[in-house]
């Protein structure tokens, strides 16, 4: 969006935020102060939203570009994941917020190992939960052999021998998938946690609520 925004006595139109940086609420982003440097311009907005009221800082170039360089301060929006997943593994949440962060920070090249170091531990804390007796042998294998052995679901078994592709591209001098980026990796992750949430959530309703005309046509057939 375009506003026209006074500086030093002139008015240019810029690119307007309308995303607070700090509390991620779209709204009506005020205008405070703008004000000229040797780098460029830079305006000072405040957030409208109740809750938050921060102000901050967009960095534009010299007064005739239009384009918001950045703004500042910035804090991370990170994804919210079900609460199966967290119950599942609460170390993969916690390392794909630090990777996440990294990634809104700009730091590319040390988002993708923290991401594919979390899906690591979801994967494998995934096969223990279905293999509790198998827990010491799925910690020390390679994760693509835990998808294969110990992740019988065909769904979840493909997209995360993709992610595992496409992880292991961003710890390794050579990338093998270069047409895929940090964005497709973030994708795979997400839907195989979709995957994985829709069978955690369906065994669990399945377990609450066992198929009783089974269990009596199961009885009957003991008896005969």
């Amino acid at each position: 969006m375009k506003k026209n925004i006074g500086v030093s006595n002139t008015s240019y139109p810029v690119e307007y935020p309308t995303k607070c940086p700090i509390c991620h609420h779209y709204g009506d982003v005020a205008f405070v102060h703008s004000f000229q440097t040797r780098e460029g311009v830079q305006i000072i907005f405040q957030c409208p939203f109740e809750d938050c009221r921060s102000y901050f800082i967009g960095y534009y170039g010299a007064p005739t570009q239009k384009e918001l360089i950045k703004l500042l301060p910035t804090k991370p929006d990170i994804s919210q994941f079900p609460d199966v997943i967290s119950e599942v593994s609460p170390m993969f949440i916690s390392i794909f917020e630090e990777a996440e962060t990294a990634r809104q920070l700009g730091l590319d090249q040390i988002a993708g190992a923290g991401l594919r170091k979390a899906f690591e531990f979801l994967i494998k804390d995934y096969a223990k939960i279905l293999s509790p007796d198998k827990s010491a042998e799925i910690e020390a294998k390679y994760s693509g052999n835990v998808v294969k052995e110990f992740i019988d679901d065909k769904r979840i078994q493909a997209v995360a021998e993709r992610t595992l592709w496409l992880g292991n591209d961003e710890t390794h001098y050579l990338r093998k998938w270069g047409k895929h980026d940090l964005n497709d990796l973030l994708n795979l992750i997400r839907v195989t946690v979709n995957w994985i949430d829709t069978e955690r959530t369906s065994q669990k309703y399945l377990n609450e609520m066992p198929d009783k005309s089974l269990k009596s046509r199961t009885t009957d057939e003991q008896q005969t």
